[in-house]
């Protein structure tokens, strides 16, 4: 089983990289490949809403987001960690999706009717994290991510929330109930079969 972590906050060894990391962790105790990608590395040009099939491509740039193209391709599970920003993805995280509007364009059929093509065929379960102050809500920012599973033929398998009152980077750590649920569900998702 192949597991792939996008994190999607700036902050290395942040909250978001902590859980993100534990998660995998969990997974390779089971043997299964794992692999983090850090998006805030990435050199990704944001979507110019071209209208132009890219096919056979993903898209029309080549740039660093063939890296995720190729993960979620290959992957099992992916495992989204994000910051909430103004009650949604980060923009790491929002640059990723954008991009990923082209892997269920809407296209002319065979038939001469208008529809949605899905081309990423493997199905893939998710697991999300998502990491804010305590005074923020995680419902907006859910809306988002089931969109990108759902464009990308991923079944939305766990969600992991943490609210925090400090600006201490990775202060989640000293949080072991969350950092064991992160490594369990890790165990958890690399013992399941995909649907």
């Amino acid at each position: 089983m192949k597991i792939t972590g996008f994190v999607g906050s700036p902050c290395k060894n942040g909250n978001v990289d902590l859980l993100v990391s534990q998660v995998l962790e969990g997974a390779a105790t089971q043997g299964a490949e794992t692999c983090k990608i850090y998006l805030n590395s990435l050199r990704i040009l944001p979507c110019q809403s071209c209208g132009t099939d890219p096919h056979p491509k993903h898209c029309l740039f080549d740039d660093d987001m063939s890296q995720i193209y190729d993960a979620l391709e290959t992957s099992d599970v992916i495992v989204l960690g994000s910051p909430v920003y103004f009650d949604t993805v980060s923009a790491q995280v929002k640059l990723m999706i954008d991009r990923s509007n082209c892997l269920t364009p809407y296209v002319k059929k065979d038939d001469g009717t208008l529809g949605f093509e899905r081309r990423l065929k493997k199905h893939k379960k998710g697991i999300f994290i998502a990491v804010s102050g305590t005074d923020q809500d995680f419902n907006a920012i859910l809306a988002t991510i089931k969109g990108f599973f759902n464009w990308t033929n991923t079944k939305l398998a766990d969600i992991i929330y943490h609210a925090h009152d400090d600006n201490k980077l990775g202060s989640v750590k000293n949080d072991q109930t969350k950092m064991k649920q992160a490594f369990e569900l890790g165990i958890k998702v690399s013992k399941c079969d995909v649907e």
